[in-house]
């Protein structure tokens, strides 16, 4: 149950994540300060009147998409145990979303590196990234929570291997032989 609730959560973050601030720019030019800033869905602001070809992360679709995953996953897993395994699917598909919203703010972060500028260029992992690092951190968590790991059964005391069976008092053995089958017994010969 703990686990289908955080994947729940896991999946609400990662939702929560892809309306703010994935990264900004800022540029102070003779003390007027340009700034730039998207989310994973849209620019919210751009100063730069599209001179440095700035744009979103576009990781709103998949991000959304893996949360989906997840929640159905939790929810139908109730009626349905084998859905369980969605959970890690949307964990992981999550966790490689994350991974490209980094990979692509840390490409960014070298591209603009390279342009030759009289002004420092500043990029700034927003908000929204690293809330989106830790819906995969807590999905991946989650979700292996919310897979039915083998129980050791407690109804059978430890023991030493010993096992006792009752035999009634008036026992009958015509039914069965000793020896558990019949056993043909030939004559001694000398």
């Amino acid at each position: 149950m703990l686990g289908a609730v955080l994947v729940v959560v896991a999946a609400g973050l990662a939702v929560a994540a892809t309306f703010l601030s994935a990264y900004s720019v800022q540029v102070v030019v003779r003390g007027q300060t340009l700034r730039f800033e998207a989310t994973s869905w849209v620019v919210e602001r751009d100063d730069f009147r599209e001179v440095l070809l700035l744009e979103p992360l576009e990781f709103g679709e998949p991000a959304v998409g893996a949360a989906l995953i997840m929640a159905l996953a939790a929810v139908l897993a109730f009626r349905i145990p084998a859905l369980r395994v969605g959970s890690l699917l949307g964990a992981g598909l999550l966790a490689g979303v994350a991974w490209a919203a980094v990979s692509r703010i840390q490409g960014l972060l070298k591209g603009l590196g390279e342009i030759d500028s009289p002004v420092p260029i500043e990029v700034e992992q927003g908000e929204g990234v690293t809330l989106l690092i830790v819906a995969a951190g807590v999905a991946v968590v989650s979700a292996v929570l919310h897979q039915e790991l083998p129980r050791a059964d407690q109804a059978e005391p430890d023991g030493d291997g010993v096992v006792v069976h009752q035999i009634d008092d008036e026992a009958d053995d015509t039914d069965t032989p000793p020896y558990g089958y019949p056993v043909i017994v030939e004559p001694k010969s000398d």
